[in-house]
């Protein structure tokens, strides 16, 4: 009986990240878009910075939780040996390199892509009709966009995996 509580405990919890980090995503999708439209850019800018910083810190919490807890059930089924053995194997495999994009591109995007965007929207304020830096700022708004949507999209097809694995 313990151990079936334990069971439901990991996952619901890995259950409960999985929808903070995919729900995040999608919200943060369309606060951009909104942001775009009724925030003046100096604010904008503070916006982002903050809504930044809080969604790595909780996004960051649950995928931490999503690893601990998916290492574990795996571990209880003593699949590891086995990754490239059986179906159950294979599918936690393509599972865990797309885990590992996921977290390459929320580093690239949060590390080097939304600081520097920060940082040429920040000078963008004291030059309005700096039109080479405007193409600039489009460009990496662009590239943002496409780390972002790559983001989302891998971690949508990690939950169709996910609920694959419930049926091997």
């Amino acid at each position: 009986m313990l151990a079936t509580i334990g069971d439901t405990v990991i996952r619901s919890l890995h259950l409960i990240s999985a929808a903070i980090w995919a729900g995040g995503l999608v919200f943060l999708g369309l606060a951009v878009g909104v942001a775009r439209r009724t925030i003046p850019d100096e604010a904008r800018i503070e916006f982002f910075r903050a809504l930044g910083r809080r969604f790595a810190l909780v996004g960051g919490l649950s995928l931490l939780v999503l690893i601990a807890t998916g290492t574990d059930m795996a571990s209880d089924r003593h699949v590891w040996g086995h990754l490239t053995d059986t179906s159950y194997g294979k599918t936690l495999l393509v599972k865990l390199i797309l885990v590992g994009v996921v977290i390459v591109l929320t580093i690239v995007h949060s590390v080097l892509q939304g600081p520097a965007l920060s940082r040429l929207r920040k000078i963008a304020a004291d030059r309005p009709d700096d039109a080479e830096l405007e193409a600039e700022i489009r460009r990496q708004a662009v590239t943002g966009g496409i780390v972002s949507g790559l983001n989302l999209l891998a971690t949508l097809a990690i939950l169709v995996l996910a609920a694959r694995l419930l049926t091997i």
